[in-house]
């Protein structure tokens, strides 16, 4: 038995009211399916959807009656590309896949005034309706209408929510991190930690996990211009561009489409600002640092954040003096934004290690609770492991030290009396984002897209000799998405568009030169060949350490194919998309062991560790992976337009459940 969900909606818009219901969802014999997934084929067309608009609507003439054959031409006011359909017998039209932008509408036919409607502002998935009723007249006069506002949706089933360009560029955004705004559709939330990773620096920051209506956290898709942006390990958002480079973004929280699917908690398209005829730039920079902030009442002096931002952008039509005009039809956009983050934080972390008379086998101040140098505040009685008595005047000879913990104690700091140190590690982040995207009309029947934006971070590794409490992994993430969209109009009710779209993520974290392993304080174990320190923790008193060296790469290839098809009342949609999804982990986790020291023997987890008397030892063989999968969808879907006030949505999708294979065994 396999699974096939159909959509069933019905809409009416009489008096504002508007009715939906998903119908049913059944489960049907192989065999059945298979005739179904037949007809999905037909034509083939994309199961994701690409964050493109339409427009619908009818003609008629000033006794409500429709109008064949009239001319629907719409225009895209910063490139000049034009479409034309013309209405069916019954006065009804569909000009479909245009992207989010704003356009001009102007409908011709003999015998009537020519009618303009201009600015109309077409989002993100949106089917914006727009009626146009005839006068009477020469086609050679016209009736000219200005747009106020968004066209409202009033054909389709799907809650969604479409934030533009105004409140992703004006609204406050604390890291210019566009993903956040995806909290303020209705029924969005943040989920509970906002944890976005499965483990340190394996994630690109930034990610932010939400629940739409209820779902499942890890349950939304995310889609770039139409191309996979998702993080395929963590099944989160891979980066938002940054907010000069997007044009705009919907939010699907329930009853979409049989166009989309994989994940059923919402659909997130994410569309990228283009070139227009209209050379256009801009520059930006932010800067926080000490001069501009502010001293929090509580805080000794101010806050040493340093953080900087700054970039631009660059878009309009290619121009090459005396070889090639394009206007009209070629345009490019470029866009670029670096951070730079430096800071030492206020709020630093403490820790106790060996006071000097420690190094000389003298706990003598751990039998007067009152003694400064007692760290404790309370009477110890350090015990030897040999006899299970106390050692003569709590003092240890220094010939039952173990080498490697005095080896490890040469890199730690010089502590007060009792051995407090508070110390601070310094944080010193990059990221680069770039954008890229390159439109062309070939001819009147062709449009082609190529977008490439990469976005990459870096995280410098801390290694102090003279203090190992700082020490900290580097990491370095590098996340790339690089898409090809061409669409293709066979006749004005029949159209294609093709996608190819290639999405990487490779996270590599690891040590900075110089830093020793366990080997070379001299413990004798097996190590690997990269030099690290994951773990040496003595309870209660400090801990050295971070996570082992490893890379995590993601990569997914997307191949999908949309088919429209307009026929009088009836407006068809197929679609086939493919998916190969690959992840591989090389990640030394355990592998250079982790030791931990209490208290256990000697009644003092400081003795133990200079002892070597070790409470736990874990060693493994690390985590090592090479996933695979590959999805494949189809479905099919026809929008039919009864009346002018009632439309019927039938949709059906079939998308067989995949599970990831270990290539490796």
């Amino acid at each position: 038995m396999l699974c096939i969900r159909f959509w069933h909606g019905i809409f009416m818009q009489a008096n504002g009211f508007v009715a939906s219901r998903r119908l049913w969802e059944v489960d049907s014999m192989l065999g059945f399916i298979v005739r179904l997934a037949v007809l999905a084929v037909l034509g083939g067309a994309a199961v994701f959807g690409q964050g493109l608009g339409e427009f619908i609507g009818s003609v008629t003439d000033p006794s409500g009656a429709g109008v064949p054959n009239a001319k629907v031409t719409v225009t895209e006011t910063g490139t000049g590309f034009t479409r034309s359909v013309t209405t069916s017998a019954e006065g009804f039209y569909t000009v479909a896949s245009l992207r989010p932008s704003v356009y001009n509408l102007t409908v011709e036919v003999s015998g009537f005034r020519t009618f303009n409607q201009k600015d109309i502002t077409l989002l993100a998935d949106q089917r914006a309706t727009v009626n146009v009723r005839l006068e009477l007249g020469s086609s050679t006069e016209s009736v000219s209408v200005v747009a106020e506002g968004v066209q409202v949706d009033t054909t389709t089933q799907t809650i969604k929510q479409v934030v533009d360009r105004a409140r992703i560029v004006e609204l406050p955004l604390n890291g210019r991190n566009a993903a956040e705004l995806r909290l303020l559709v209705p029924g969005a939330v943040q989920s509970p930690g906002a944890g976005a990773d499965q483990g340190p620096q394996k994630t690109y920051p930034g990610a932010v996990t939400i629940s739409a209506n209820g779902a499942r956290v890890y349950q939304m898709s995310y889609q770039l211009d139409g191309g996979n942006n998702v993080d395929e390990y963590t099944n989160v958002n891979a980066p938002f561009p940054f907010p000069d480079a997007l044009q705009e973004f919907s939010v699907q929280t329930s009853n979409y489409s049989a166009e989309y699917g994989q994940n059923a908690g919402g659909v997130v398209n994410i569309i990228t600002r283009s070139g227009t005829n209209e050379t256009h730039g801009s520059g930006f920079g932010f800067l926080r640092n000490e001069v501009f902030n502010a001293r929090s009442f509580f805080a000794a002096k101010r806050d040493p954040l340093k953080r900087s931002q700054f970039g631009g952008t660059f878009g309009g039509p290619v121009l090459i003096p005396r070889l090639y005009n394009g206007r009209d039809k070629t345009f490019l956009f470029l866009g670029y934004q670096g951070t730079r983050i430096r800071n030492v934080p206020l709020s630093s972390s403490s820790a106790f290690v060996p006071t000097a008379a420690n190094y000389q086998g003298d706990f003598s101040a751990l039998l007067d609770a009152a003694n400064p140098a007692n760290p404790l505040r309370r009477v110890v009685t350090v015990l030897d492991p040999l006899t299970g008595q106390a050692f003569p005047g709590n003092r240890i000879p220094v010939s039952r030290f173990d080498p490697a913990a005095l080896n490890v104690s040469k890199m730690l700091p010089a502590g007060a009396v009792n051995g407090s140190v508070f110390f601070a590690k310094p944080v010193r982040q990059s990221f680069d984002e770039g954008v890229a995207k390159f439109d062309h009309s070939i001819g009147e029947k062709d449009r082609l897209t190529v977008r490439y934006f990469g976005a990459k971070f870096d995280a410098a590794g801390v290694f102090d000799p003279a203090n190992l409490l700082l020490y900290g992994d580097g990491s370095n993430i590098f996340s790339q998405n690089a898409l090809l969209h061409e669409t293709h109009i066979f006749r004005p009710t029949l159209l294609n568009d093709f996608r190819l779209n290639y999405a990487r993520q490779n996270a590599v974290r690891g040590p900075v030169m110089g830093v020793p392993n366990v080997r070379d304080f001299g413990v004798n174990i097996y190590q690997p060949p990269i030099k690290a320190i994951e773990s040496i923790s003595v309870s209660g008193f400090f801990s050295v350490g971070d996570s082992p060296p490893a890379r995590f790469t993601r990569n997914n290839w997307t191949l999908a194919d949309d088919v429209r098809w307009m026929s009088g009342r009836h407006n068809f949609s197929f679609g086939v998309h493919t998916e190969l999804s690959r992840v591989d982990l090389d990640n030394q986790f355990l592998s250079g062991g982790t030791f931990g020291f209490t208290s256990d023997v000697t009644n003092y987890a400081l003795a133990n560790f200079l002892m070597g008397k070790l409470r736990t030892f874990r060693q493994g063989a690390g985590e090592y992976k090479n996933n695979r999968v590959t999805i494949l969808g189809l479905y099919a879907q026809d929008s039919f337009r009864v009346s002018s006030k009632l439309t019927l949505n039938l949709g059906l999708r079939y998308e067989p459940a995949q599970v990831w294979d270990e290539i490796r065994g």
